[in-house]
């Protein structure tokens, strides 16, 4: 299958499977107030999806402006921020679940597309055992690993979902950012714990630059002053400066960063996400336990233009 007909095909299962579910006015909690990159195309992709559903966002925050005091009617739907981090790796974002799932037992919720990984069982059948108290939670599995673990151990609606990045429009959004192609070969090599050790690559005689986000290793003056503003606990600008300066800002940048390189491996599922929405070849290693290489299983084993590599291959 071919790059567009990918696109087409993931943006019609994410439609297909969660625009029925949303069918009163909504919250969107956790949205990333922090520079991963992949978390923010997240978060751009379910702005896209919403706006196709003709009810009403009544409320949007992040972990550290969420207002505890603040209640919410029954008939709100509230809707958790997708990605990589439902589990103990990433505890802070679990724990924020756990929390809202408590609190509203009588609000639809939906969790958007998550990989899931536990290290420690015991902590994951905690997990299940609170959220199967909520008799109306669906949570949407990024793969099919994922998938299956969720169905054995946790009782609620699962559904197998896509990454919701893949509702970004890239004409309009992606492409007219793009920078032009050079002949250089980029390694995003991830600097977190989710870098999978032993990994090896032969770039002998090869030019190549090895980064990870530019975001990442250096701040800009747009991230200083959002780190300001919520410094100053200024939530609601916070909040418009999220959504039309920073997630753009950062965006558009790593547009640009990988789109001027003609040959791209890459530690990060969303690098290769960014790829494929631009319709670039790339190569994708796996990280820590397996994040990536069960997404290539499920979406990308019949794309064209993607090479898994086994470790140390």
């Amino acid at each position: 299958m071919n790059f567009r007909d990918k696109k087409i095909e993931l943006k019609n299962i994410i439609h297909n499977r969660l625009y029925p579910l949303i069918d009163n006015n909504y919250v969107l909690y956790e949205v990333p107030f922090y520079n991963n990159v992949g978390d923010l195309l997240i978060w751009e992709g379910e702005k896209q999806f919403l706006k196709s559903i003709k009810y009403k966002m009544k409320d949007c925050c992040s972990i550290c402006t969420h207002k505890e005091n603040k209640a919410l009617a029954s008939d709100i739907i509230i809707l958790l921020q997708g990605g990589g981090n439902f589990g103990d790796l990433w505890r802070m974002h679990q724990d924020f679940r756990l929390k809202i799932i408590q609190k509203y037992p009588n609000n639809k919720i939906i969790i958007f597309p998550q990989t899931v990984y536990y290290k420690n069982h015991d902590t994951m059948l905690k997990d299940a055992e609170i959220m199967e108290q909520h008799k109306n939670l669906t949570i949407c599995a990024r793969d099919m690993v994922s998938y299956n673990l969720l169905k054995k151990y946790f009782s609620n609606n699962i559904l197998l979902v896509p990454d919701m990045a893949f509702y970004i429009p890239t004409e309009q959004l992606l492409s007219k950012i793009s920078h032009c192609q050079t002949n250089k070969t980029l390694y995003l090599k991830r600097s977190d714990k989710e870098f999978k050790n032993g990994i090896k690559l032969d770039f002998e005689n090869h030019p190549i630059d090895i980064y990870d986000w530019p975001c990442m290793s250096h701040y800009d003056l747009v991230q200083i002053l959002f780190k300001i503003l919520l410094r100053l606990k200024l939530y609601k600008l916070s909040l418009w400066y999220a959504q039309h300066i920073y997630k753009k800002f950062l965006i558009k940048n790593s547009v640009k960063f990988v789109s001027k390189y003609k040959e791209i491996y890459t530690t990060r599922l969303h690098t290769s996400i960014l790829c494929t929405l631009l319709e670039k070849q790339h190569h994708i290693l796996d990280n820590s336990y397996g994040k990536n290489k069960n997404f290539y299983d499920t979406w990308f084993k019949d794309l064209e233009g993607v090479e898994y590599i086994e470790p140390n291959q």
